[in-house]
């Protein structure tokens, strides 16, 4: 085999073995909690109060009306900052309506 065919042979090894390290990483790091949060990381925004207000189309006072009436509220902590996720607040409006 000559050098340039060697070297073709070892760069193709090195790239899958790189690209296999690459996944294991992404989907080591998908199953564990976010430091930040406690939670999983998920691929869906966290809101602001404005953003997810005009998500759900509501007024903001009836937003925090709502959020203060009900402890379990789905809520995100980032680093004193609230955040939401819009489906699980959407879920939890459903369950409130059963």
């Amino acid at each position: 085999m000559d050098q340039k065919a060697l070297q073709h042979h070892v760069l193709k090894v090195f790239s899958e073995l790189e690209s296999r390290i690459a996944q294991r990483i992404i989907d080591a790091l998908s199953q564990q909690p976010n430091a930040v949060t406690g939670t999983l990381v998920a691929s869906e925004n966290l809101l602001k109060d404005g953003q997810l207000c005009e998500a759900l189309q509501i007024s903001t006072s009836h937003f925090y009306k709502m959020k203060k009436a009900h402890r379990d509220f789905p809520v995100y902590n980032v680093h004193g900052a609230k955040r939401y996720k819009l489906s699980e607040v959407e879920q939890f409006i459903k369950s409130l309506n059963q």
